[in-house]
């Protein structure tokens, strides 16, 4: 039986490349939280995150993909919009939104779908309303401070 070969010098750690950005005051912690929260949501790299959000310009993360030896992500593929409404005379499709609230525990809880962006402010005012609600309430019974 052969022992494996001793390992040479084993590779040095490295900070991940958004690290430099947080080190060098282009990206703030609650930045980069936000893009790991997203990043767990959409499946895209942090990095994309980061550019696409804006908080950092596209040529700077694409200097540190060059750095640290990371691919950039394929671009995507997009059908050309149509210069004219449908034949049908019938009006696009409205978009569809989704209210949700994150809990502290980093659940995501969808509170409803509608569409169109006025219907959606609306439900996001009730939900936030109704929450508020909820949270003025007090138990019944005795008060806390024996009044």
């Amino acid at each position: 039986m052969h022992e494996a070969p001793a390992p040479s010098q084993p590779a040095p750690l490295r900070h991940p490349p958004e690290a430099e950005l947080v080190e060098a005051g282009k990206l703030s912690m609650g930045q980069l939280a936000q893009a790991h929260r997203d990043r767990l949501e959409t499946g895209k790299q942090v990095l994309d995150i980061i550019a696409e959000r804006g908080w950092v310009a596209a040529s700077e993360v694409a200097e540190l993909r060059e750095a640290y030896g990371i691919p950039a992500p394929p671009l995507p593929t997009t059908q050309p919009a149509a210069d004219s409404p449908p034949e049908t005379g019938a009006p696009p499709p409205a978009a569809c939104y989704k209210i949700a609230i994150r809990l502290t525990n980093g659940d995501l809880i969808t509170a409803g779908e509608t569409e169109g962006s006025d219907k959606a402010a609306a439900l996001g005012h009730a939900v936030v309303a109704d929450l508020t609600e909820t949270g003025l309430r007090r138990p019944s019974g005795p008060s806390q401070h024996g009044l």
